[in-house]
């Protein structure tokens, strides 16, 4: 007879959760990394700090971060399931119909909050279910991470569409969250019922949603405080490698290199953004789903990949923003080439460090019910990255673009952003584009 603990991560457990893990994360992060896209967009015609979009995106992630891990057990999983579809729906109503650029930033936080809500809460659904489930749905973040920019680039740079039409195509989407958590099999996740160690796991069946999950609000199931904050603490220098990461990635994203354009590239200021995004997202998704390809093709040489010292990962991302801030004030990089070569290095870096720090804790937390408080409150790190990035950008993004207009006088280089409000409701770069050519053909 064969031995379960002979048996490949992928092979214990059932494919429709893998799969359903993996589509989760992908609907987990994909408005996300939309509106980090859509970022300049939204700011059309204003003179905005693009960090502006970070602090509307880190306030709601960071607020639902800190508070949510400590209650949300108590919830039924399907009465969460709720609450995301309801959040992301809600904020996809408000920023398409706001004329305002406050508004839409206000309906962006709307999205940020079932962003991360749902985040918190399909990560640590994992803990009911075998490892591969969280390289599974961190796979499935790295996937929204690449899909989401090449979604929103390919609709407004190559297929012209207006950026709000863009946003507007996804409102179907945030429904199918209710019909995953319908499709996965139903495990009990509220209680020690998952056991690694024995040769054979026993699961209880989780109750439905007549049963009003008894065993979620069972006093013997819920975490004590102290307890908490035991987890909390041990965990804490994982936290703080996670937020030096997030810290670094977004203010190069969204507050350094947004001051960099070339004159001699094939592209206008503003598609300089979304393909320094697009690239960045590639790595992001190579390096959140590198664990979880191996998991399913080769599972021996995964401690070999694993990093468990996340803070070097910490210290690379940090040498990429220092890098960005020197290119962008003394304007030494020959050619936009080397800077979307090393946003794919800053992505890969960043998505590994998510991945390796999901895994590092699953693995030191033995407790379920302890590893499910853990993973949500893990995500701590990047909420706290974002929104010090996002004040830290309202300072450095203006002096850096200063710098640039009046002291180098590169004018059309410091910004990569269109200058005309319009620029949200109608394609500019499709009309300028258009407008050029009529031009070139009338020898105007």
């Amino acid at each position: 007879m064969e031995n379960t603990e002979d048996k490949s991560p992928v092979a214990k457990e059932k494919a429709r959760n893998i799969i359903c893990f993996f589509a989760l994360g992908v609907l987990s992060l994909i408005y996300d990394e939309i509106s980090l896209a859509a970022a300049e967009d939204v700011l059309s015609g204003s003179k905005i700090a693009t960090t502006n979009v970070i602090i509307a995106i880190a306030l709601p992630v960071l607020a639902v971060k800190i508070s949510a891990p400590w209650f949300i057990q108590k919830c039924s999983y399907l009465y969460k399931s709720g609450i995301v579809v309801f959040l992301l729906v809600a904020g996809l109503i408000v920023i398409v119909s706001a004329e305002s650029v406050r508004l839409r930033l206000f309906g962006i936080s709307i999205i940020e909050s079932g962003v991360s809500f749902s985040e918190i809460t399909f990560l640590a659904l994992t803990a009911a279910y075998e490892d591969v489930t969280v390289s599974a749905f961190v796979a499935g973040i790295g996937v929204a991470s690449l899909l989401g920019p090449l979604y929103y680039t390919g609709l407004t740079t190559w297929a012209c569409l207006p950026p709000r039409t863009a946003i507007l195509t996804t409102f179907p989407w945030p429904f199918l969250v209710l019909f995953l958590y319908a499709f996965l099999e139903k495990k009990q996740h509220s209680i020690n019922v998952k056991h690694k160690e024995s040769g054979g796991a026993k699961y209880n069946k989780l109750p439905t949603s007549s049963d009003k999950d008894d065993s979620d609000s069972a006093p013997r199931n819920e975490l004590a405080w102290k307890e908490k904050l035991l987890v909390a603490k041990r965990i804490l220098p994982y936290i703080t490698f996670l937020f030096l990461t997030y810290f670094a990635e977004y203010l190069s994203n969204q507050g350094v290199i947004t001051t960099l354009a070339f004159s001699d590239s094939s592209f206008s200021p503003r598609d300089h953004y979304q393909y320094y995004i697009v690239c960045y997202h590639v790595g992001k998704f190579l390096g959140r789903s590198h664990i979880f390809l191996l998991s399913c093709t080769c599972s021996k040489v995964i401690p070999y990949v694993r990093v468990r010292k996340t803070w070097i990962l910490a210290l690379v991302e940090i040498a990429h923003l220092v890098f960005f801030l020197f290119a962008s004030w003394f304007r030494f990089v020959p050619h936009v080439s080397i800077i979307l070569i090393l946003c794919v290095t800053e992505g890969f870096v960043a998505g590994s460090m998510y991945v390796n720090s999901a895994h590092t804790v699953s693995d030191i937390i033995d407790d379920p019910k302890e590893r499910e408080f853990a993973l949500g409150l893990l995500t701590i790190g990047n909420g706290l990255g974002k929104l010090t990035a996002g004040f830290l950008g309202l300072h450095v993004e203006p002096q850096l673009k200063k710098h640039c207009v009046y002291d180098l006088e590169l004018r059309d280089e410091c910004i990569t952003r269109f200058p005309q409000p319009s620029g949200w409701t109608k394609n500019m770069h499709c009309y300028s584009r258009d407008y050029n050519v009529k031009s070139n053909s009338t020898g105007l």
